[in-house]
């Protein structure tokens, strides 16, 4: 059993030692503000900021906002992981999917069942899409992106969005 935990151990260790090797030879951080179409409730703003891991998968960081329920000032946080297929000439396509938090509104009642406001919630949230990234020169680059959100609580709902944004570097990780 001990030689087994050894091994186990060592190729753990070799595994995280090679991950900067790796990442060497993957692109630099990136900041891509968007906007966004979509069903009722999706976001049509915001930001994300990606972190290379390898040359084939990033993982993203993603703000958004929008005008929620009640007229409440909506944020949502995703993180989700990014994963480039191989390039279709210029353009490099990806598949995504993550997990994050969104705000909601969730309606408040008299006692006698007249809305009468609307208090803040947080709900947990999935996505899952995809999109491409089309270079414009070696720092900028146009990224068309379609996913699907899921979330889940009291008054879980699904969300559809197509974001159009432009990624530029901020230097190396």
């Amino acid at each position: 059993m001990r030689v087994y935990r050894s091994a186990v151990f060592a190729f753990i260790a070799f595994t995280f030692h090679a991950l900067p090797a790796m990442s060497q030879d993957a692109t630099n951080v990136e900041i891509t503000p968007y906007v966004a179409i979509g069903s009722e409730a999706a976001s049509p703003v915001g930001t994300a900021v990606t972190f290379p891991v390898t040359s084939t998968l990033t993982v993203e960081i993603d703000v958004a906002y929008r005008r929620g329920e009640g007229n409440l000032h909506a944020l949502s946080t995703n993180t989700s992981l990014l994963w480039f297929l191989p390039r279709v000439g210029q353009a490099a396509p990806y598949v995504a999917g993550g997990v994050g938090l969104s705000q909601y509104g969730m309606p408040l009642f008299s006692s006698i069942n007249q809305p009468i406001g609307t208090q803040p919630r947080l709900a947990m949230t999935m996505n899952a899409g995809g999109g491409v990234k089309m270079p414009i020169n070696e720092k900028l680059d146009l990224r068309t992106d379609a996913r699907w959100f899921k979330s889940f609580g009291r008054y879980g709902s699904e969300q559809f969005r197509v974001a159009q944004g432009i990624s530029f570097d901020v230097g190396k990780r």
